[in-house]
């Protein structure tokens, strides 16, 4: 799973959540509409998704194809 802890982000319409390829952009991995822009959340990974090629996290604006941020991965404590 990737875990939001006290996300909060800007709203926007059609926000999906990415995993993206930091070295191709244009590689990434829907996780769906992102649930809300503050609090904590969780969205399911593919059992498949290799975490080394999809090493960061993107908020994605769908509808007019701009990022409202980027983060990189970090394994639970």
């Amino acid at each position: 799973f990737l875990r939001f802890e006290n996300f909060e982000s800007n709203n926007g319409p059609d926000l999906n959540v990415y995993l993206v390829n930091p070295d191709d952009p244009s590689d990434f991995i829907d996780l769906g509409d992102l649930k809300g822009n503050i609090g904590d959340q969780n969205y399911e990974i593919p059992a498949d998704v290799d975490l080394d090629r999809y090493s960061q996290v993107s908020i994605w604006c769908v509808r007019f194809s701009v990022g409202f941020g980027t983060a990189d991965l970090v394994p639970a404590a």
